[in-house]
Parts: structure tokens; sequence; C-alpha cells
């Protein structure tokens, strides 16, 4: 017999880390860029000198994306992470000063594409610093989402999580994650059409096993090995194992991930929409997803709408006072439409454009903001 727990809601009570080029595999986060910064101002000087770069405004640029990375404590892998345009092999090229140096053809590439890509960059960080910083906030979703995390941590228990779309159900795994990244949690989105095979081969990157070459039985052999007891694997998205494959894949795909809970005793949790849910407990797979979830489970499903505390806990965030009247119908008319992630993209902008004018958070701003975006999505092309 199962026993299953179902959490409600209630009051709240690092992996290694994949080396830069040239560094060695360790455990501790790298701070910042493996370059002192004298050497990347040779390595600026030298490609100006090699016309690669132009004096006026490229060499500020990759000065700019040095520094940015080192205020943010950056390696080269983290920095392509965020930047997305390159990768971290590209980045140490360039603060090495070797990108794009002796062609085949003998001559030396522009790094014009480099300097637009850090350009583009850098106008989204500085849009970025506008934002106000509120944190994680404690909202319903999170305490749920944390309490199924902890369960599965130190109980070594199997967790599901269902809700709904831009409910908060990533950001809080993702902040979970952070919180307890020393060596203890995993966090992995799986994406639309990921058989066995692929899984496989990008969890072995996040843990840092290479995978050049190695054949998945290899990588699969190196995933057992690095999970313990001690760890916490979050899978989220996981309604895309049934919904993007073919059931022999999804089967396939569903028995591997049992097989690190079963063989390494880790904790579990699985993240999905509500939508997943009958899919999983009636659906084709329904026998292997009862064997995944063996004897002890916590199952939360989320609410489809936030509860009134949570509104007031965001609008305090943004030192907005408690929304009443048609304030409040606004908010709830825009989550139930678009979702809470919505309303903290018009409460950032709102936030941005207030500061800047010099003008205090009130909620006549943010109608304001909310209703030139929706003019915008409404708005019919007359040609």
């Amino acid at each position: 017999m199962n026993e299953e727990k179902t959490i409600q809601p209630a009051p709240t009570t690092s992996l290694p880390v994949e080396a830069a080029p040239g560094e060695k595999h360790s455990a501790v986060i790298v701070r910042g860029i493996s370059m002192p910064p004298h050497q990347v101002r040779m390595a600026i000087d030298q490609a100006v000198a090699r016309e690669q770069l132009s004096e006026e405004d490229g060499e500020e640029a990759i000065w700019w994306l040095y520094n940015y990375a080192q205020a943010n404590s950056l390696n080269e892998s983290a920095l392509a992470a965020k930047m997305k345009a390159y990768d971290k092999n590209t980045l140490y090229q360039v603060f090495r000063g070797s990108y794009g140096v002796n062609n085949k053809d003998g001559r030396h590439a522009s790094w014009s594409n480099v300097v637009k890509a850090i350009k583009a960059f850098k106008a989204v960080a500085i849009e970025e610093a506008k934002k106000k910083n509120i944190g994680l906030l404690d909202t319903e979703v999170k305490r749920i989402v944390w309490q199924c995390c902890d369960a599965a941590l130190n109980d070594g228990m199997v967790s599901f999580i269902y809700g709904p779309t831009r409910c908060g159900k990533t950001v809080s795994l993702k902040a979970y994650q952070r919180a307890h990244n020393h060596g203890t949690t995993v966090y992995i989105e799986l994406g639309s059409g990921w058989n066995r095979q692929r899984f496989v081969r990008e969890l072995a990157a996040i843990l840092g096993n290479g995978v050049k070459a190695a054949k998945t039985w290899v990588l699969e052999d190196a995933i057992f090995k690095t999970f313990k007891r001690s760890n916490l694997l979050i899978v989220d998205e996981f309604h895309k194992a049934l919904s993007t494959l073919g059931r022999d894949a999804s089967r396939a795909l569903l028995e591997f991930i049992r097989d690190i809970r079963d063989k390494t005793e880790c904790g579990l949790v699985l993240c999905a929409t509500k939508e997943g849910l009958e899919d999983f407990e009636t659906g084709a797979n329904a026998k292997t997803f009862r064997q995944m979830i063996g004897r002890a489970i916590v199952k939360a499903v989320l609410p489809d709408r936030p509860a009134l505390r949570d509104f007031n806990t965001i609008a305090r965030a943004f030192e907005l006072p408690l929304p009443t009247g048609e304030d409040l119908q606004r908010v709830k008319g825009l989550v139930a439409e678009y979702g809470m992630e919505r309303l903290f993209v018009y409460l950032q902008k709102t936030h941005a454009l207030t500061r800047q004018a010099k003008e205090p958070m009130s909620w006549a701003a943010f109608a304001k903001v909310m209703n030139g975006y929706l003019s915008l999505a409404h708005m019919k092309n007359g040609y």
C-alpha cells in the first residue's frame, strides 16, 4: 500500500562547479574571470593593435564585461550562461586576447560581432539593475514547494508538485536549489522531446561529468556514482516526459529517473503542470509511474489563484499600500488571465518608471503601465 501525504498550505516553518578553461576542477565556486585585470587590459590593447577591436567603443565593451563578471562573481562558464551568445571557451579567448588570432587564411578575425553581443547584453543588464530586489517572497506557493523539497531531501521521499503555469513553481524550485547548493541539490528542467539519452547527457553536464565522446551507459554510471542519499534531484517540467514523447521513449526516461532514485536513494522532486497529473496517474505509463513513486510519497497540488495574503506580501515588497477595491480586482484579473509572472513584470516596470520620475509607487501608476502593455498586446495592424 502506498502511504501518501498531501501537503496543505501551512505557516512558514555544490555539486562541483564546471571549471573554466585552464582551471582545475574544484568543488569550490570560482569567483570571477580566471584572468587578472592587468592581463585582460593587455589583451584588449593587443586586439586594438591588431585592428580586431575598435578603440572607441569596442575596448570599453570588453572592459565593461570583464568588470561586470568580477562584480557578480561570474567565471567564464557562468558568464556564458547569462549571455547566451558565446560559450565559455570563446569568452576565455576574448579575455586572454587569443580570439580570432591567425585564422587559416593568416588574418585576424574582427571582434565586431562579440562587441555587438556584449552591447546587447549590457543593455539588458542595465535594465535588470533598475529592478527592485525583492528576493524570494514568502508566498503560499513558495512555502508548499519548499516543504515538498525538504521532505524529499531530509526523508528520502519522492515529492510530486503539480500547479498551473506561471504560478511561481519554477522560481521557488530554483531558489531552493540555490539555498541548498553546497553539493546537495541538483535542478534540471526537462526540455521538449528529451528522450533518455538526451536527459542523461544534460544531467551529466550539470554534474560536471564530461560528455565529449562518452557513451550513454558511461554517463549513466557516472551519474549513479555522483548521487548519494544526502542529495536531492529536482526535475522540473516533468510533464514533458509524457506530452512530447512516444510511449516507449517516455517509459525509458521514467525508468532511468526511477533508477537514479532506487540505486542512490537520493531525494527526488518532480514538478509538472496540473494537466500532467491525470496523464501520470491514469495514462499509458501509469504502471511505470506507480513503480517510480515507491512506498512513501508527498503530493502537493498548488492553488489556481494566490491567496489574498500573497497580494499583500507582494504589495509590501514594492512599497505599495494593500490593494483594495478596483486595484485589487485589477490585480486579480491580471493574475487569473496571465499568471503571477506578468504581475511582477508590470510591478518592476512601474518601479523603474516611478523611480526615474522621482515619484512614489502607486496603484495608479501600476494601472497606467498595465493598460499600456495591454493596449500594445491588442494593437491591430491597419495596413
